[in-house]
């Protein structure tokens, strides 16, 4: 009989299509879906009033309609067109992208007779309005028709292919829209101290949020204080009462009660005492009109429309009042609430009754994935377009041609249609900011690193790369708690995953058990709670108690009040349940604040959770049973679209958190804890690389934030088809292993499939003294069999480009010698005559891999210049593949790549999952290795001092269970958090004929005697890393040295020098070496002599060769010294002369 786990509710939930990238993919299609009709309905139909006597037109109307989504195509330079699969798009250094295409309408009325006529509609279709990126796997991605085979077998899309290479979105917090949050002003110099903030957009239009804020004064006396507002398109801040009185408050007294909450408490008359002076400070501004005049004045003026009086006050009306707090739609009496009501928690705030919010808390932030971004660049891109299309059109009316011939509808025709709309536009303002990764259309003022090149060094580093999330931080990067763990990020960001150093806690992973929504329509749920809340019409302000009742939020618009909360809950619960809501919708009843928030936003992070109804947990047997049976799938679970009795998970998400009670595991007494859900498995916390760790709960957590960076470096398999892809590098190990010891994750992340290290024995000891300080001795017998061998492979680009102003075309070819000017001083015997060289030839950094010439008309003797390519520095290999092939605008392009063969030396770097990394110290023959009396000999030998200082107990207990499945033939499970009892594998491994502890007896290899103490030894999962001492050793004895100022070059790549450093200079002072020195800083770096006039200490014009000196400004030409110095010194001093700073060098007589 089956025990009841989760394993069959886990594995149903990875066995959805795609889940592991799902924030980016359904993001993405609800961007291509809903966002772009939805901004395109926003800025369509473009209207444009003429009101020129001359000119008949009076207006011009244009709307688009039957928006579609082309195929992606590659276009030849010869006009034919295929579909272009994503490998295409790839390998010719193309973007994979798709048309919108729709039909454009115009209508136009004239006036002739002095009566309006409008003209017919003329439609044009099939009108390109731009191009947008596909997402890889995603609903218009092209793979499901064509292409498949090509692609990687776990490959899971979610990046895009930009010019050819792989890019991701990467996800950004951002603050929520729509919440009213109270912070301490951070300056404490300032005018105000607190400042109650929304950001308000509405949910059912895209764009940038409009920020409202209410300011506190900043005097020590809190009863001395004057509130006032900063309004959208506003110069300065208005006191708060001038605002309500232009809402209609008439009143003093009427706007007193919108603040207060009439419960007669304390806190009402002290936020009565603070508000007197307030009061005082609109005393002038008695009436609506006032109150709107008032705000006229303090207008931003950059505004061109704003000429007159009658104007401005009319631009406040519709403009100011309509966009102040527009997610409440157009109800006065709503806004004058919700103000009140914003007052009020700044007042409580500051006399200290509520606490302040909490920016780093998740219940006030969101994810804004990849759909969301291209959404708000889309946004302001056809902002653009239809400012040129009114520019356009405005321009070709004045011009008078359509007067003449009186052809009006002529004006926007299938020809100038393209002139007026540049198809170019979108694309390329989409495709600069995922070129660049600077998301924005200014140049300055956009955010930076927002697209990445996918990285493909490992499988995991893949997976991770696509569930990263930034914050976007300040540029200081000195504050500290936006990079803390907050407690609100239980359960959906990885506690384990971020980078050290600067990005720590600044980056962050997703858990694995993590969703991000994206926004579903409120409607549903005004619907079916509209009976059980009452809205403001009915309200007597001066009776109502304001606590009496719970306030309703949707989305952060308030719609009214509930006099039976718990009822509405329930209901909301039940019909979500139902599947008449969104699943992801979540409620949430405030009792402190007394108040219910529902959100249906997009960009709250989700994770599903098992529900428990009175103490019992609704999953069953017969529910898991039926799951094994593929009886019922995810979607059955989560509602009851699919069934009723099997519905037992719930999507919860930061805000619903706060009224649950969430046991750990299924065994737990519910009913003693009163839980209301449980975890699916508590190692769903963790993320995508953590949960590849096995047992990290017996770990110091740093171990596992070293091995989650780690994780991505390890050598392995990256994919299934990295014959047929040219990355400009990748890594692949020669013989992986699965690991013995695996957790739950780790088959639904392909670890099991495309693993990065191998099983070793691993001896715990200290042996002859090359394994101290994190060194490990290796076995030479185990890297001669394959142990870590790799192979890397490097890809070589190159394209014959024309240079469009002199018309000079680069070809391929092999050069002869003779006719080459300036050729390199290299090998070209190797290439063909296509110029390329032959697979599986070897070449290194003396060959030329690509030849290139560019023909030279002028010069007679020489017909070509020389444009090829050759290895890089210190790299040699075989060429293991040529591809030619030519790109979009017909030129050719082609690819080598090379690979070379790589086997662990001394200095290669590798590392266990416990964060135990190390470097090769010495690698002994395997007769002088240690050796066991069954003739076991380890294949690394590790120091015993990397232990206990680290902690990584987890090591020691994957080393003995891993003994043990040797034994025993199985795979050991070291899922996180599962209760395992050390004592009961130490009995399996007595029972396995092992010494109980894992010690063995071993016996010196170099003397074969007895080793005084039992070795701990037992199979290890270990990982190649990338870092290998080949790629890094570097020596130089003379070389290339900077023009400028002659002193040797930097950087391994460019043959440089061995930079002697400040530190270096320290010490030879400190050893008192002045000789060396100075040969070191001078004679072998840049030495230099210059002549200095006696007479005025300055440097002189001097010919040594012809013996002539002189020094202009004394008319000496006989007295002058020698003096030598660094050419860097001369440099320095010219340049002070530069800035009218003269020095002088003064020599001893």
């Amino acid at each position: 009989m089956r025990q009841l786990d989760t394993d069959a509710i886990i594995k149903s939930y990875f066995n959805e299509k795609n889940i592991i990238v799902d924030h980016q993919i359904s993001s993405y299609n609800y961007y291509v879906d809903e966002i772009i009709p939805l901004i395109l309905s926003q800025y369509f139909p473009v209207t444009i009033n003429f009101n020129d006597e001359n000119c008949a037109i009076r207006k011009i109307e244009l709307n688009v309609k039957n928006l579609k989504i082309g195929k992606p195509l590659m276009v030849e330079n010869n006009g034919c067109s295929k579909l272009m699969t994503p490998q295409m798009a790839r390998i010719r250094n193309s973007t994979y992208l798709s048309p919108i295409i729709v039909d454009f309408i115009s209508r136009i009325t004239i006036e002739e007779a002095d009566s309006f006529i409008e003209l017919e509609e003329n439609i044009i279709p099939n009108i390109i309005i731009g191009k947008i990126p596909i997402m890889v796997y995603s609903k218009y991605c092209i793979l499901s028709q064509k292409g498949i085979e090509e692609e990687c077998n776990y490959d899971l899309g979610g990046y895009f292919i930009i010019n050819g290479n792989e890019k991701v979105i990467i996800s950004q917090e951002k603050v929520a829209n729509n919440l009213v949050q109270v912070f301490k002003n951070p300056k404490n110099s300032s005018k105000y101290s607190y400042i109650c903030e929304t950001r308000s957009l509405d949910e059912n239009q895209f764009g940038i949020p409009k920020v409202v804020s209410i300011k506190f004064t900043n005097k020590p006396d809190i009863y001395n204080n004057h509130i006032r507002i900063m309004l959208p398109h506003m110069k300065t801040e208005i006191p708060i009462f001038i605002l309500f009185r232009a809402l209609g408050c008439g009143s003093d007294k009427e706007i007193v009660y919108y603040i207060i909450d009439n419960n007669n408490s304390t806190i009402d008359a002290n936020i009565l005492k603070i508000l007197k002076l307030s009061i005082e400070e609109a005393y002038d501004v008695k009436t609506e009109e006032e109150a709107i005049r008032y705000i006229s004045k303090y207008i931003n003026n950059n505004n061109y429309y704003i000429q007159n009086e009658e104007k401005k006050i009319n631009y406040v009306r519709q403009v100011i009042l309509k966009e102040y707090l527009n997610h409440l739609g157009n109800d006065e009496q709503k806004k004058i609430f919700f103000t009140g009501y914003m007052v009020n928690k700044l007042l409580k705030c500051s006399i200290g009754v509520t606490p302040f919010d909490d920016r780093d808390s998740y219940l006030n932030k969101r994810f804004e994935t990849p759909g969301y971004l291209l959404g708000s660049l889309t946004y302001q891109c056809i902002h653009k377009i239809t400012k040129d299309i009114k520019a356009f059109l405005t321009k070709e009316v004045n011009s008078g041609i359509w007067n003449l011939n009186k052809q009006y509808n002529e004006i926007i025709n299938e020809i100038n249609i393209h002139k007026i709309i540049r198809a170019s536009y979108l694309e390329n303002i989409l495709k600069g900011a995922m070129a660049t990764g600077n998301w924005g259309m200014k140049v300055n003022a956009s955010k930076q690193g927002v697209s990445q090149v996918l990285n493909r060094l490992t499988y995991p580093s893949t997976i991770s790369h696509l569930r990263r999330v930034q914050t976007p931080s300040d540029n200081t990067g000195k504050l500290i708690p936006p990079r803390k763990l907050h407690g609100t990020a239980w359960g959906y960001v990885c506690p384990t995953e971020t980078p050290e150093g600067q990005a720590v806690g600044i980056v962050k992973n997703l858990a694995m058990n993590c969703e991000v929504s994206i926004t579903s329509t409120s409607e549903t749920v005004r619907y079916y709670i509209n009976d059980l809340v009452y809205g403001f019409e009915d309200i007597d302000i001066y009776t109502f108690n304001k606590n009496n009742d719970t306030r309703v939020f949707i989305n952060g618009d308030w719609i009214g009040y509930a006099k039976e909360p718990s009822n509405l809950v329930k209901l909301v619960k039940e019909k979500r349940k139902q599947g008449n809501i969104n699943l992801h919708i979540s409620i949430y009843w405030d009792t402190i604040s007394n108040s219910i928030h529902i959100f249906s936003d997009s960009g709250r992070p989700l994770r599903p959770l098992l529900l428990i109804n009175d103490g019992k947990l609704m999953y069953t047997k017969t529910i898991q049973d039926s799951i094994i049976d593929k009886k019922l799938e995810w979607m059955n679970l989560t509602s009851f679209i699919k069934g009723t009795d099997s519905y037992c998970i719930e999507y919860i998400d930061p805000y619903e958190t706060n009224n649950c009670i969430i046991s750990m595991n299924i065994e737990g007494d519910h009913k003693k804890n009163k839980s209301t859900h449980c975890e699916i498995h508590p190692s769903l916390i963790l993320g995508a690389l953590a949960s590849c760790i096995p047992f990290p709960h017996h770990n110091q957590s740093p171990r596992n934030t070293y091995q989650s960076a780690m994780g991505k470096q390890a050598v392995g398999i990256h994919c299934t088809n990295y014959n047929k892809r040219f990355d400009t590098f990748s890594h692949v190990l020669s013989y992986p292993q699965r690991p013995l010891i695996e957790t739950k994750m780790m088959k639904y992340l392909n670890g099991d499939k495309l693993p990065n290290g191998i099983n070793v024995i691993v001896a715990i000891a200290t042996y002859s003294g090359y394994n101290q300080e994190d060194s490990i001795i290796f076995n030479k017998d185990s890297i001669d069999r394959g142990l870590f061998s790799s192979t890397f492979y490097r890809t070589y680009k190159d394209e014959e480009k024309k240079n469009q102003l002199s018309g000079e075309e680069e070809k391929f070819c092999k050069p002869e010698k003779e006719k080459l000017l300036f050729p390199k001083p290299c090998n070209y015997s190797k290439l063909n005559d296509n110029g390329f060289v032959d697979e599986n030839t070897f070449v290194d950094e003396n060959d030329i891999l690509i030849g290139k010439v560019v023909p030279i008309k002028e010069n007679m003797n020489y017909n070509y210049k020389d444009n090829s390519t050759t290895l890089r520095r210190n790299e040699k290999g075989y060429v293991d593949k040529n591809y030619i092939t030519t790109n979009g605008d017909g030129y050719k392009i082609c690819k080598t790549r090379i690979r070379s063969f790589r086997k662990p030396q001394i200095g290669d770097k590798f590392s266990s999952r416990h964060g135990q990394k190390g470097t090769v110290g010495m690698i002994y023959k395997s007769e002088d290795m240690p050796f066991s009396s069954n003739g076991i000999v380890p294949d690394i030998i590790i120091n015993p001092h990397a232990i206990p200082s680290r902690m990584t107990i987890a090591q020691l207990i994957e080393c003995i269970l891993g003994k043990v499945c040797c034994e025993t033939g199985n795979i050991g499970d070291g899922t996180a958090f599962n209760k395992i009892v050390v004592k009961k594998i130490t009995e399996m491994l007595l029972k396995a004929g092992h010494e109980m502890n894992g010690n063995e007896i071993l016996y010196n290899g170099f003397t074969g005697e007895q080793m005084k103490t039992s070795i701990f030894i037992g199979p290890t999962y270990y990982q190649r890393l990338k870092h290998m001492s080949g790629d890094k050793i570097h020596s130089r004895s003379s070389g290339p040295i900077v023009t400028m100022t002659r002193q040797p070059a930097e950087g391994r790549s460019s043959h440089g020098g061995l930079r002697f450093g400040e530190m270096e200079r320290d010490c030879m002072i400190a050893h008192g070496t002045s000789n060396f020195l100075k040969e070191r800083m001078m004679d072998v770096s840049d030495k230099y002599q210059i002549f200095i006039c006696s007479l005025c200490n300055m440097p002189a014009i001097s010919n040594t060769v012809n013996n002539l000196y002189e020094c202009k400004k004394c008319d000496n030409y006989s007295k002058f010294k020698k003096v030598e110095l660094p050419y860097s010194c001369k440099l320095l001093m010219q340049e002070l002369q530069c800035m009218n700073i003269a020095p002088r060098f003064l020599t001893d007589k």
